[in-house]
């Protein structure tokens, strides 16, 4: 079995050579697929007791990664569904690989969704504000821009690594006007004294709570407020898959990274803290725009509970 792969796909993702929630899912998926095809542990329950470890394993190289944990719960589910069904090793492996497969579409499918119960919902929007980089909130200003004359983003760089970027190469490929600002200067254009008026604050997240919190890059918290006081809508744009059932906001732990990213030859004796996340509080967050629509914060346990029961099997 190639050990090696799956280890490189951990190495990676500790290691930020993969990054975002959705990547990170499917690095995890994908790694768990390795294991399927390759290995040779001949006892059905040994079996899948180390693909499950493994799964572990690579779904928790980074805190705050909830879609990639429900990955692997997903895949529980339905062997636990199935099980006795299972006799053959080789069906066994065959049922499991189409599990994983279907937790992958689900992701896809949770984008298309978002897309298309969501654009509607914000066309009217002119000018829009976001912060780092999410894929599915970049593809929700798309779906904005598409058909309109004038429509402009704002986006901030977001160091220490620059995500920015990445949100600004995607947004400037669909010929979408752009403008990249320093992270210091996002709550002055949110609150009317940029070069760009803001309509609304656009935002992924990597880890929801039941009740509505949720976790996405630090300083999303300032720009929530900001837009907060500027009377602005904030909307958190993120599948229900991120949510994590078994979390409240006082029991989240926050990724902190390498104090280098900061600045690696800084002088000795200089103390550093680089949190990666913060938790929004759901009491700023005008809506989230979800594959099932656009939905309060006070919403997401009811819609969890009822269209993704398997989240809470124990």
């Amino acid at each position: 079995m190639s050990v090696k792969q799956i280890l490189d796909i951990e190495k990676d993702i500790k290691g930020l050579k993969i990054q975002g929630a959705t990547n990170v899912a499917i690095a995890t998926i994908e790694g768990m697929k390795i294991f399927i095809e390759e290995s040779n542990i001949p006892d059905r329950d040994a079996f899948y007791k180390e693909l499950v470890r493994v799964g572990d394993k690579l779904a928790n190289a980074r805190l705050n990664e909830p879609l990639a944990r429900n990955g692997v719960k997903y895949l529980s589910h339905m062997y636990k569904k199935k099980e006795s069904d299972l006799q053959p090793l080789n069906d066994m492996k065959q049922h499991l690989m189409d599990y994983c497969d279907e937790y992958l579409f689900k992701i896809a499918d949770s984008k298309r969704s978002i897309i298309e119960l969501g654009v509607p919902y914000v066309k009217y929007l002119e000018n829009v504000l976001t912060h780092c980089h999410s894929s599915t909130a970049v593809a929700v200003l798309k779906g904005i821009a598409e058909d309109k004359s004038t429509f402009d983003v704002v986006c901030t760089e977001t160091r220490p690594l620059f995500q920015g970027r990445q949100t600004a190469k995607s947004l400037l490929e669909e010929g979408i006007s752009t403008t990249m600002i320093a992270d210091n200067a996002a709550e002055s254009f949110l609150i009317g004294r940029g070069s760009v008026p803001i309509d609304a604050l656009f935002i992924g997240c990597d880890q929801i709570t039941l009740d509505g919190y949720c976790i996405n890059k630090i300083g999303s918290w300032g720009l929530v407020m900001a837009a907060s006081v500027a009377s602005r809508p904030a909307y958190i744009v993120s599948p229900l898959l991120k949510v994590d059932p078994q979390i409240h906001k006082e029991d989240i732990k926050i990724e902190i990274r390498e104090s280098k990213e900061l600045w690696s030859d800084a002088p000795k004796g200089l103390k550093m803290y680089n949190p990666a996340f913060e938790i929004i509080d759901n009491k700023m967050i005008t809506a989230f725009i979800t594959e099932f629509g656009v939905i309060k914060p006070g919403e997401i346990e009811d819609i969890v509970k009822a269209k993704y029961t398997w989240l809470f099997e124990e």
